[in-house]
This record gives structure tokens, C-alpha cells and sequence, in this order.
């Protein structure tokens, strides 16, 4: 995928967006916020029916921290410049949902929202788009992070109210109402080094599972996991070297046995040759952020006001 498009999305985030595009089944591809169009050329690169209709909304206007960040203004023009070439493209420039409020009737089987992370504006496009959603629609968005809490709190709400496994890559989040294997299905043409390799959590007593390459419940959440496995294909297990807070130290093959993680101070990671592992990190106050990878040899310190609170596998 040629993509030219000042960004602020992360790369592995584009190509996840690329794989779920191509799992579309049936109505419209809508994306709002799409800046210079980076999104909206890994959505087009996906895009396996080119007569598929794509709508943009974007007001297209310039702002200060888009300049601070990439060096250029937003503006129709360049978002036209960079997208020139896309088939069956229509751009609604004004603010979401009020430009199409009067007139939108698509039928909508992918929804990409990286416009307004805050509410109520998120919460406005999602409530007036969603009765639009197809039975099948993949429903995703950028930013799933702790520095915008809005999307965090809602999209979990929005999923744990329906029943629906979240998938998070990098900060696209995803999820559907039909078959999820679809956004599974993407997750392994992104990852195709760990298909197969799931992780286990717990968090209160509750037990959830997930493919490896997708954050595990609990990103952003103010709740520590305590105890976590690994479940891989061929016996490949991650050795684990723990100290606690109380001094005592344990060795975990993770992959043949739990790690719990109750008054963790230090882990230590014996890591087989292509994988990294990465956590997110709760502070006394509620607050998270995600550690970088870890690889052989790599260490998380915790100190005695931290716990962590999910965790992912990655290819490296």
C-alpha cells in the first residue's frame, strides 16, 4: 500500500485498518476524521469491491497542532491531493453529523471514527450513525488510549453492554455485532506470526481470552490483572523470572504455567527468538500508560504505587 498522507496514525494501526477493511461484507464504508487521508487510503488499499461506496467527513479546516505536528495545513485541497486516485469517493466537508444530518440513508458496514475524541462529540456521531449500522458492520476507530478517556470509557461500554469482544492494535480498537472471526481474520493478516497464540487474563475473578496480538482486556481500565496466561502453538513458552515485593523470587514458563502477578516488584523475560511482549500500567491515581516492548532480556519494574492492568504480544 502506496501511502504518501501526513499521519498521525501508527503504521501497524493503518495496516490493521487495511485488514479489516477487506472483511466489509455488505453497505458503505464511512469514516470521519480522516486529516490528509492516510485512513482513507489503507481503507481504499483494503477495499476489496472498488464500487463499494466510501464517504469522508472532515470540516477540512486548519488548526495549530496540526501544523506544530506535521509541518502542513489541512485543507480539502490536500486531503483531494493525497487521495487522488480513489474510486467512488464522496467527501461531506463540514462537521460530523451535522452536514449529513438531513440527508444520510446509506446503510453502513464499516465505520472508521477518527474525528472528535471527546464528548459529547464522539458520543453525537456514534448515536446518529449507528441505527445505520449493517447487521455484519465492523465498527472501529483510532485512539484507544489514555490520554482520551471518552473513547476508552465508551467503546468498552458500548461492548460490554452488548456482549462484544473488543480488539485493540496499537490504538485501533474494533468490534462487530455478526461473527468476529472476521476482525480475527485481520488481526492474523497483520500478525501472521503469531496466529495461534492466544492470552488469558483475570481481573476480579473474571476470566477473559483473546488472540495475543490484540491487547488483552483491561487497556486503560483502572483494575490490575492478577494472573495471566500465555497458550501457544508448539510448546513455545516465554520464561518469566518474578521477584515480589516481600523479596521472595519464582520462575514462570509462561505458556506451560500462570504468572500471577500480586505484589509484583520485577519481571524478567526470557523471550524466544521474534516476540516482545508490552503492558499497560496503572498508577495509584487511575492513570495508565503502555510500556514499550520488552524483548530477551528485558525488565518491567514496578514500584509500589503500579500494577498492571493488560498486556500484548508482539512479533519482533
Amino acid at each position: 500500500m502506496k501511502n504518501d498522507a501526513p499521519r498521525t496514525m501508527t503504521l501497524a494501526g493503518l495496516q490493521f485498518l487495511q485488514a479489516l477493511a477487506a472483511e466489509r461484507k455488505s453497505g458503505c464504508f464511512l469514516e470521519v476524521g480522516p486529516l490528509f487521508g492516510s485512513s482513507t487510503n489503507a481503507i481504499d488499499a483494503g477495499r476489496v469491491d472498488e464500487s463499494a461506496p466510501m464517504h469522508t467527513i472532515d470540516t477540512f479546516e486548519p488548526a495549530p497542532w496540526v501544523r506544530e505536528r506535521l509541518g502542513i495545513d489541512l485543507s480539502r485541497e490536500a486531503f483531494e491531493k493525497y487521495t487522488t486516485g480513489i474510486q467512488n469517493l464522496t467527501i461531506h466537508q463540514g462537521f460530523a453529523p451535522d452536514v449529513v444530518k438531513d440527508t444520510w440513508s446509506d446503510k453502513i458496514g464499516f465505520y472508521f471514527d477518527d474525528a472528535t475524541h471527546g464528548d459529547p462529540g464522539w458520543t453525537n456521531n456514534y448515536d446518529f450513525f449507528s441505527p445505520f449500522f449493517t447487521d455484519d458492520a465492523i465498527v472501529c476507530g483510532d485512539d484507544f488510549a489514555g490520554g482520551w478517556p471518552d473513547i476508552v470509557r465508551n467503546v468498552y461500554k458500548i461492548t460490554e453492554e452488548r456482549g462484544l469482544k473488543l480488539f485493540v492494535i496499537g490504538r485501533v480498537w474494533a468490534f462487530t455485532a455478526d461473527d468476529d472471526s472476521r476482525i480475527v481474520n485481520a488481526v492474523n493478516k497483520s500478525f501472521p506470526e503469531l496466529e495461534g497464540y492466544e492470552v488469558e487474563v483475570i481481573h476480579e475473578d473474571r476470566v477473559r481470552r483473546n488472540i495475543a496480538a490484540s491487547w488483552s482486556w483491561g487497556l486503560h481500565k483502572p483494575i490490575g490483572m492478577t494472573e495471566v496466561r500465555l497458550h501457544a502453538p508448539d510448546g513455545i513458552e516465554i520464561g518469566v523470572a518474578q521477584t515480589r515485593r516481600d523479596g521472595t523470587a519464582t520462575g514462570v514458563a509462561l505458556g506451560k504455567e500462570p504468572l500471577r502477578l500480586e505484589n509484583t516488584e520485577m519481571l524478567s523475560f526470557a523471550m524466544p527468538q521474534g516476540l516482545a511482549v508490552q503492558f499497560c500500567i496503572m498508577n495509584s491515581e487511575g492513570k495508565t500508560f503502555n510500556t514499550k516492548d520488552i524483548r530477551n532480556g528485558g525488565q518491567l519494574k514496578l514500584n509500589p504505587r503500579q500494577t498492571i492492568t493488560a498486556i500484548r504480544v508482539l512479533p519482533r
